[in-house]
């Protein structure tokens, strides 16, 4: 990364990404930034945050707003309406059209209304009008509403050339961006190290969720997805908080917060509650650690993604069959999906200004244009499957989890017994989960862990516990 400290020109920086999305489109794109979302009236609304793809190539955050971008060099039109005395009564002064324009590098900027007169202009000259695929409703009607056109129609002719194009241009991190992942990351450490102190027999999971949210609003901050604090680490994403910690247990923390540009961090850690872990939880952490290390070390532009992560399933069965949870042949189990009782889910994703990286433009940005899903369980999960590139930055987050309900379901079915013991595996029941995940920088030649380094060894872990 560069060593120049002065600040990034912003204004410029989305100048440039403008004109370098317009040269691969043939027609004029409608950008349409998100609106107040109301939570139980009109008035109470959820915490705004801004369509990603509209962030990146203009930087503003404020609601209602949208942009043409026209095919000619520098030729966009920010639309925005003024505040008026009631808007500065109730929430202040806010930044004139003027002046959004000026700091997302615009130089044209105009009332809103006038979008419909430019679109009508833009069709009675027969060109095309690309979008994105709109995933709130309100963005939806909106894009109905210009484009004259049905709900259903403008799903339907949402331009495939131009969600390929952004996700192209926006796969590739730039070194303003990864400063952006590491700023939020920093953050996310003090989170994370926090909650470590914090722990212990008899707390509420509420507890430590509190303190590390805390902490992100503490350096006004807001998390990057909602934040999973839970004993029941089994349960992917258990968003509860009402779990009281108890001896002998694991707290697994999945969290992240935004950084001031609102790029993501996404990181997890598996703690033991009591501040050491018992010889079984020591053993598949160690398994998990293990996969994470493994593939982290194969990571390189170029490497499938898919192959990553077969060979942290294989790890995996090789390192459960030396417990005697798995049996057989590791590469026929993993074959046959046997392996996705205990990791049902991908390696990893996309990490940028979403935690999971433009996943509204669906399987485009994750998978390349030969390649569909497997449909086997556990591996139609993968988020991410096609060949790596430099400036990629990904997830690498394996685990181990004993889900009662598939455990019992599969033993019903006596499904792949011939690779799992289901009667040892019984004897895990109530052990929860346990995942490790990093932020991670894809090179030429490797891989570039990212973050100040949140403690992940179980030497590191428990010596930090042992400071409370």
């Amino acid at each position: 990364m560069s060593t120049n400290s002065s600040q990034p020109d912003w204004p410029e920086i989305y100048r440039q990404r403008r004109n370098k999305i317009r040269r691969q489109v043939d027609g004029v794109i409608l950008w349409i930034g998100h609106s107040l979302q109301p939570r139980n009236y009109a008035g109470n609304t959820y915490p705004f945050r801004q369509n990603s793809h509209f962030l990146y190539y203009t930087g503003l955050s404020e609601p209602d707003l949208l942009m043409l971008s026209f095919p000619e060099q520098d030729h966009d039109i920010l639309f925005a309406r003024e505040a008026d005395i009631d808007d500065i009564v109730w929430t202040g002064p806010t930044r004139s059209r003027a002046e959004l324009a000026r700091d997302a590098g615009i130089d044209i900027a105009e009332e809103i209304e006038r979008v419909k007169e430019h679109l009508a202009g833009v069709r009675s000259d027969g060109a095309r009008i690309h979008y994105l695929p709109p995933y709130q409703y309100s963005s939806l009607y909106r894009a109905a509403q210009l484009l004259n056109m049905e709900p259903a129609e403008v799903i339907a002719n949402v331009s495939q050339v131009l969600m390929e194009e952004v996700a192209k241009q926006r796969s590739i991190k730039t070194e303003v961006e990864i400063a952006e992942i590491e700023d939020a990351l920093a953050i996310t450490d003090l989170m994370h190290r926090a909650a470590m102190a914090e722990m212990g027999p008899g707390k509420r999971e509420s507890e430590i969720a509190g303190v590390m949210q805390g902490i992100a609003l503490a350096h006004d901050r807001q998390q990057a997805y909602n934040p999973i604090v839970t004993i029941r680490g089994e349960v992917l994403h258990n968003h509860s908080y009402s779990g009281i910690m108890q001896e002998g247990q694991l707290l697994l923390i999945d969290a992240g917060v935004e950084s001031p540009l609102f790029y993501a961090s996404d990181i997890t850690r598996t703690f033991p509650v009591s501040g050491r872990f018992t010889a079984k939880q020591a053993g598949i952490y160690q398994i998990v650690l293990r996969m994470q290390l493994g593939t982290i070390g194969m990571i390189k532009s170029g490497i499938s993604y898919r192959d990553v992560h077969l060979a942290a399933c294989r790890i995996m069965a090789e390192g459960l069959r030396e417990t005697g949870l798995m049996r057989g042949n590791p590469s026929d189990a993993i074959e046959a999906g046997a392996h996705a009782l205990f990791f049902p889910h991908g390696i990893g994703h996309m990490l940028g200004l979403d935690v999971h990286d433009m996943e509204d433009l669906g399987d485009i940005v994750g998978y390349g244009k030969k390649e569909k899903r497997s449909g086997q369980f556990g591996l139609n999960y993968l988020r991410l499957s096609r060949p790596l590139e430099h400036g990629f930055v990904l997830t690498v987050e394996p685990g181990i989890y004993f889900i009662p309900a598939l455990i019992e379901r599969w033993q019903k079915e006596n499904l792949h017994s011939e690779f799992i013991d289901y009667e040892k595996v019984n004897g895990y029941l109530g052990f929860g989960g346990i995942r490790i995940e990093d932020n991670i920088l894809v090179t030429p030649t490797g891989a570039t862990v990212l973050g100040p380094g949140i403690p992940k060894t179980i030497p590191e872990i428990e010596s930090a516990m042992a400071q409370r």
